[in-house]
């Protein structure tokens, strides 16, 4: 049995690649999604238990993924991990966006690229219930 479902959010396939084959090394089960819309019909077909979002995705960015997911009742308390590259973001600690975005809570942890696969596993663990 898995010990969680994760849904990854990522344009670049190398990313999803390495993501998902150390965390399915690590027994999770593993959806991924390219872009906002097919995140959006995985989290209804998948229902993940956390989700890792890059920020920048083609369309709409990680971060509008992010304040779609909060405001639905149906997603709104799944963990939400973002990954990225730009220490612009990391900085800043997404408080630049969230500020137009009255009431939504942020990411629950960020994991800067390159990834850390010791920091990734402590945190999908910390929020995977079936661990």
């Amino acid at each position: 049995m898995p010990k969680g479902k994760i849904l990854v959010v990522d344009d670049d396939l190398d990313i999803v690649v390495y993501l998902s084959s150390f965390l399915e090394d690590h027994d999770y089960e593993l959806e991924s999604a390219g872009d906002t819309n097919a995140a959006l019909t995985a989290l209804q077909t998948f229902e993940p238990d956390m989700v890792l979002v890059d920020v920048m995705l083609p369309g709409k960015s990680g971060l509008d993924l992010l304040v779609t997911i909060r405001k639905d009742p149906r997603w709104g308390e799944i963990p939400i991990v973002m990954v990225t590259g730009s220490d612009k973001v990391l900085a800043d600690e997404f408080k630049s966006y969230l500020s137009s975005h009255d009431g939504i809570r942020g990411p629950d942890g960020v994991v800067p690229k390159p990834v850390d696969q010791n920091a990734l596993l402590a945190l999908v663990r910390s929020f995977t219930a079936r661990d």
